[in-house]
């Protein structure tokens, strides 16, 4: 058995290409609407995610952008209306199974596992290691030896990808809140995404590392990969973004590309006077 390839193989270039120039829609919310009690967070909200794109998902705060990509990711299902994947319903969840349908998320908080060590970090996000299984247990280490090595080389050709080669035996924990965000990201590629969902990937970095993931995504986004990223800093958005959505107080009011919006009347007042 050989090897997977990482994600800047040449072989997803290949089939990125099929769908590149064609309007496939890879994710779609259909007039998703989300009522927590009294207070509805997100209002029939509708846009669509196409194949190879990255897509910026804008606003002031309490727009209800985090709420949007929760129930993408099926951690919140919507009070109506309905998520696609591909043209199959994932509203609801679970997030673990919407997760290895494609459908995979970073968060602004960072999730990494500090007492785990980088490349351990990494593995996690494998859907399922057969050494990990009972069945795996009983057959004995001949029978998945193969496969997780193959997956520890998998991880390393990302980290590599991640400038992170020579941490993968420190822990987590003694990283640096930039480099958390990176093993985040790399162990969110471990799953094998369709969407890469990306909340706040630049939030509490210093600008060094805030340009050092914007090379990343803008690195993985040649690679095929389609994104879709939630990000206060607009500069980022400007230069990642095929196609930004803004967001204001639950609604869609505006989408296009960032140079027109920064532009138009509605972005401008939902910035200076939107919900805080």
């Amino acid at each position: 058995m050989t090897a997977e390839m990482p994600l800047t193989a040449q072989s997803i270039r290949d089939g990125v290409e099929t769908v590149r120039g064609t309007a496939v829609r890879v994710v779609e919310l259909r007039e998703v609407t989300v009522d927590f009690g009294g207070v509805r967070a997100v209002d029939r909200l509708s846009f669509e995610v196409l194949a190879g794109t990255v897509v910026g998902l804008i606003g002031p705060n309490g727009a209800g952008k985090t709420t949007a990509m929760r129930t993408i990711g099926g951690e919140v299902k919507p009070s109506s209306g309905h998520v696609l994947l591909d043209g199959h319903d994932v509203s609801g969840g679970p997030p673990h199974r919407v997760a290895r349908q494609g459908l995979v998320r970073t968060f602004q908080l960072g999730g990494e596992f500090g007492r785990l060590t980088v490349m351990e970090n990494l593995l996690v996000g494998v859907a399922e290691l057969k050494g990990s299984t009972l069945l795996g247990a009983l057959a004995g280490r001949r029978w998945w030896r193969q496969a997780e090595d193959a997956q520890v080389a998998r991880a390393r050709a990302i980290l590599d990808q991640l400038s992170l080669a020579d941490k993968e035996q420190t822990y987590a924990s003694e990283l640096s809140g930039g480099q958390r965000k990176l093993v985040e990201i790399g162990r969110a590629l471990m799953a094998n995404p369709k969407v890469l969902l990306l909340d706040e990937p630049m939030a509490g970095v210093n600008r060094t590392m805030a340009r050092r993931i914007e090379e990343i995504l803008q690195g993985l986004h040649r690679t095929g990969l389609t994104l879709l990223i939630v990000e206060h800093e607009l500069g980022s958005i400007e230069r990642l973004c095929d196609r930004v959505v803004v967001m204001a107080n639950g609604t869609l009011i505006a989408q296009g590309d960032m140079r027109d919006l920064r532009a138009q009347r509605e972005v401008i007042e939902a910035y200076l006077g939107g919900k805080r």
